[in-house]
């Protein structure tokens, strides 16, 4: 079996890349401008506005050694790690060259400890056969797995990253109230998150709103939302509450 880490000088690329090889998987980093390997599994971890160009050029190649693959009983999987707008993974898939979606849930400053001891594993498979090569080689983390379509996958990591961004704003904003009254927004926090149905997170350590992650993850559902239709007001608000903050 040979895994092919696509964009692994990343923060997603690099816990991708050292998650199989501690699983004994031996796996190989490229950077997104190197030429590829023949691989069996091919896992994307770059940023999502170039998904698609790192894609054509990957099927390019696979497409160009070919002949020399079949001879092998190559059955290459193009694995896309990174956050992408709902669609994006069946829009790139086709007969030939199978995709499935795969999200990372990964916290930047433990990069490392959230992918070898992850909550939860999701494939959005474009097939049950691929699907459960992936649940076969994440296996050995012993987690849950929830295997189901890409769609699904790619609006689950979005919808994950816009729930815990709706949590930090409330809570900066309790935050604020507050101050403003002289009390102690932590300690609010403590005394709420005591009630098992309100969440711990962001409750009792204060985080801004930040990072690489959440503001774009909201901008792009927020996107994705009104290109169907429909307008977001709940995360439209969410993203005006921390630009005021």
């Amino acid at each position: 079996m040979k895994i092919e880490v696509i964009g692994y000088k990343g923060v997603v690329g690099g816990a991708t890349y050292e998650l199989f090889t501690r699983l004994g998987y031996g796996p190989h980093g490229t950077d997104k401008g190197d030429p590829y390997s023949l691989a069996d599994f091919y896992f994307i971890c770059v940023p999502e506005e170039v998904v698609g160009e790192v894609v054509g050029s990957l099927k390019r190649h696979i497409l160009g050694v070919w002949d020399k693959g079949k001879l092998l009983g190559w059955k290459p999987l193009i694995v896309i790690r990174s956050s992408v707008t709902p669609g994006t993974s069946k829009g790139l898939w086709d007969k030939s060259i199978h995709i499935c979606h795969n999200p990372e849930f990964l916290r930047e400053a433990i990069a490392l400890q959230d992918e070898f001891s992850p909550a939860r594993v999701v494939i959005g498979q474009c097939c049950e056969e691929h699907g459960k090569l992936l649940k076969d080689l994440y296996g050995p983390l012993r987690v849950p797995i929830a295997i189901t379509d890409s769609t699904t996958s790619e609006l689950a990591k979005l919808a994950s990253n816009n729930y815990l961004s709706t949590v930090i704003s409330y809570w900066n904003t309790i935050e604020e109230i507050a101050k403003r009254i002289g009390v102690s927004g932590h300690q609010v926090g403590m005394i709420t998150s005591m009630d098992p149905r309100i969440s711990h997170y962001g409750a009792r350590f204060h985080n801004k709103y930040g990072g690489k992650c959440l503001p774009k993850d909201v901008r792009q559902l927020i996107g994705l939302s009104e290109s169907i239709g429909y307008d977001p007001v709940l995360i439209k608000a969410v993203e005006e509450v921390n630009s005021s903050l």
